[in-house]
């Protein structure tokens, strides 16, 4: 079995956590006034102009053809993630929705143990808990114009496109390097943006558009997701990579606590004790085994 996560791997794994989740929180906020195209674009453009500036300064040679297209395929299923998660943040509780999503570290955890990684006691406990966590929250319906459902959903979907998006990413990185992934995933994301935006735009154009006072909330959304996107890459040529990936995959604990604090929101004892469980369960996968 690989070495357990360096330091320096597990920190910037738990940066780019935070990072991702303070940006899924304001781009909830920002998608329950606006519309969830146009967020994406706007902090997806935002997000490319730090990226350009991180590709930059790093001076590295461009990457393989096939470094490429792992990226660029990275770079949409990050896209698809966060157009399910936006979605689910702004029309189901937060705190039942992030959490949800972190269990997009099953992905990489599952490609290795295909690759004969070993799955430890705490590892294998782990997944059972937050298999246990994800039925507490599904099983409590609290609400009953299913905006708990649609969350529930959509958190899910969320969970699969970045699962996918950490797979492809350690695959791009070891190709092409991290700083090229970087920017190939978030270029690609931008261009199918900016066609659906085209698309919409021709068939009556996009309603609740974003207005010049929303641009700081792009701007955060952008550089937090960007600046998480690299340190992820960066953290994944630190450490055993289906740890960094579940560590990463952490991000909603920010999200639930921002919630929490500046929104208010209230969960009933079954979706606590879920939420409790998923992002526990996430955690003991950790543990080397």
């Amino acid at each position: 079995m690989s070495r357990p996560a360096g330091v320096l791997g597990i920190a910037m794994a738990l940066g780019a956590s935070v990072a991702w989740g303070g940006s899924d929180f304001v781009a909830g906020v920002a998608t329950r006034r606006r519309s969830l195209l146009a967020v994406l674009v706007g902090s997806q453009a935002c997000g490319l102009v730090v990226v350009v500036a991180v590709v930059a300064a790093g001076g590295q040679a461009p990457p393989p053809p096939g470094a490429v297209v792992l990226a660029g395929g990275a770079g949409l299923a990050e896209l698809a993630g966060f157009a399910a998660l936006y979605r689910g943040l702004a029309v189901g509780p937060m705190g039942v929705v992030a959490p949800l999503s972190a269990l997009g570290g099953a992905v990489p955890l599952a490609v290795g143990l295909a690759a004969g990684d070993g799955l430890g006691t705490a590892a294998a406990g782990g997944v059972v808990l937050a298999l246990a966590g994800v039925t507490l929250v599904s099983t409590d319906r609290a609400r009953g114009d299913g905006e708990t459902a649609a969350g529930l959903l959509l958190g899910g979907l969320a969970a699969l496109g970045f699962g996918t998006f950490f797979t492809l990413t350690a695959a791009a990185t070891d190709a092409g390097g991290a700083t090229w992934a970087v920017g190939v995933n978030r270029a690609a994301s931008l261009a199918l943006l900016v066609v659906a935006l085209g698309v919409v735009a021709r068939r009556g154009g996009v309603e609740r558009p974003m207005s010049r006072g929303d641009l700081p909330a792009l701007v955060a959304i952008g550089a937090l997701d960007a600046g998480a996107n690299a340190l992820f890459a960066f953290a994944l040529t630190h450490g055993v990579r289906p740890v960094i990936s579940v560590l990463g995959s952490l991000y909603p604990l920010t999200t639930v606590v921002l919630a929490q604090l500046v929104l208010r929101e209230r969960l009933s004892v079954a979706q606590a004790l879920g939420v409790l469980a998923t992002l526990t369960g996430v955690a003991l996968v950790v543990v080397p085994g």
